[in-house]
C-alpha cells in the first residue's frame, strides 16, 4: 500500500477541471475508492497509486508524497494464528482484510498473506457478500464474466449478515427469514436489526422444506414429528432454525436438535449420509444430495444493500447482474427456484 504526506491527488485532479468520476474513468480506479482515497479514508495500493498518478501525467511521488511506504490493510476480524491468507475489499472507504475461509461458492484464491504482496490488485472490484445462498457461485460467474467484479461470498446465516452489514464489514447481506405461517418478515428483520435507509433486491424465490432420508414414508413434518426421527440442525439467526423451531412449537426438542451445521448442502448431506433422518433447507440442496423432500413454504431471498451504496460500480454490476436475462434463466433452471421477481428493489420503510 502507498502510504503518503500530503495527499496531492485532489488537487492534481482540479487542476486539470476533472470530476472524480472522470478521474475514475481514466485511471479504472472507482469513483468510490478515488474518492476515499482524497479524503484520506483509504491507503491506495501500489498498482491503484500508479494507475492514478499515470491518468494523471505524474509521478507516484508528485501526487502521493516523496515518502511513500508500505501499510497493511485491517482485518475485517481476527484470523487464525497459522494462517495469515485473505481477500481484499475496499467497503464503506475502508480496505479490509478478509481471513480466507471456506465460502459458498467453494474455494477462492486468496490475495497473499495481510503483510505481503496482493495477487488480486483490485479491491475497488471485489464484491463482499454475506449470505446462505447455495448458488451463489452461479451469481458470482456472471459478476466476474460480465463486469470483471469478483464476488467474496462469506457463508452466514440471516442473522449473522444482517450484523456484518449493520458493522459495515461486507457490502450486501443476504436474508430469507419468515414467520410461523410463512410469509416474508425480511423488511421487519431489516429494519429492526440494521435500521433505515437500506434497499432489498430481490435475488430468487426458493422453496424450503425438509429433506428426508430414503428409509423414512412419512409424507407431512406433522408426522415426522410424530414418528420420533432423529434430526440435523442449523445454527442459531439461520431461517432453517428459526423453521424447526416454528414446528416444534411447544413440544420436546427432538434427537439430533443440538447437532448444528453451517449451510443447506450441509443439511441435506447429513441426512444423506443417514446421521440424521431429516433436516430443514432449500429444494435445491435435496435434490443435490438426492433425497426426499417435503415442502414447507416458498422464500424470498433478498439481498440487504444500504441505501449509500449505490453508484458504486460494484452495486450497479450486481443490480445489472440480477435483472440480466442469462442469469434469470439460470435461476429458472433450478429445481425449487423461480426468478420471475428476480432484481425487483424496494426500500424498506
Amino acid at each position: 500500500m502507498i502510504l503518503s504526506q500530503p495527499n496531492r491527488l485532489a488537487q492534481c485532479r482540479r487542476l486539470r477541471d476533472w470530476s472524480q468520476a472522470e478521474l475514475a474513468e481514466k485511471s479504472g480506479v472507482s469513483r468510490t475508492e478515488v474518492s476515499a482515497i482524497e479524503t484520506d479514508r483509504l491507503v491506495p495500493s501500489v498498482a491503484v497509486a500508479l494507475r492514478l498518478a499515470a491518468a494523471l501525467g505524474e509521478s507516484v511521488e508528485t501526487v502521493f508524497g516523496a515518502n511513500a511506504h508500505a501499510s497493511a490493510p485491517a482485518w475485517a476480524w481476527t484470523p487464525r494464528a497459522d494462517d495469515a491468507r485473505c481477500w481484499r475489499a475496499l467497503v464503506g472507504g475502508r480496505l479490509l482484510a478478509y481471513p480466507v475461509e471456506l465460502t459458498a461458492a467453494g474455494s477462492i484464491p486468496h490475495d497473499g498473506a495481510a503483510d505481503a504482496g496482493e495477487r488480486h490488485s483490485r479491491p475497488d472490484r471485489t464484491l463482499v457478500i454475506a449470505g446462505c445462498d447455495p448458488l451463489v457461485g452461479l451469481l458470482a460467474h456472471e459478476m466476474a464474466a460480465r463486469h470483471d467484479i469478483r464476488v467474496v461470498p462469506l457463508l452466514r446465516s440471516s442473522g449473522e449478515a444482517l450484523d456484518l452489514l449493520r458493522r459495515g464489514l461486507v457490502h450486501v447481506a443476504g436474508l430469507h427469514l419468515t414467520d410461523a405461517s410463512g410469509r416474508s418478515v425480511n423488511d421487519a428483520t431489516v429494519k429492526k436489526s440494521v435500521g433505515a435507509g437500506y434497499r432489498l433486491l430481490h435475488q430468487m424465490r426458493w422453496e424450503s422444506g425438509i429433506a428426508v432420508s430414503g428409509g423414512r414414508k412419512e409424507q407431512t413434518a406433522s408426522a415426522l414429528l410424530r414418528a420420533g426421527v432423529r434430526w440435523v440442525n442449523r445454527e442459531e439467526g439461520s431461517a432453517a432454525r428459526r423453521a424447526l423451531d416454528f414446528l416444534l412449537a411447544s413440544r420436546p426438542r427432538p434427537s439430533g436438535y443440538q447437532h448444528v451445521v453451517r449451510d443447506h448442502r450441509s443439511v441435506a448431506a447429513t441426512v444423506s449420509s443417514g446421521w440424521a433422518e431429516a433436516g430443514i433447507c432449500v429444494k435445491t440442496a435435496a435434490a443435490e444430495a438426492q433425497v426426499r423432500f417435503i415442502l414447507l413454504h416458498r422464500e424470498a431471498y433478498e439481498l440487504c444493500v444500504a441505501e449509500r451504496q449505490f453508484g458504486d460500480p460494484r452495486i450497479e454490476a450486481l443490480v445489472a447482474t440480477l435483472r440480466s436475462t442469462a442469469y434469470r434463466q439460470l435461476i429458472a433452471d433450478v429445481p425449487g427456484c423461480a426468478s420471475r421477481d428476480t432484481g425487483a428493489m424496494r426500500q424498506v420503510a
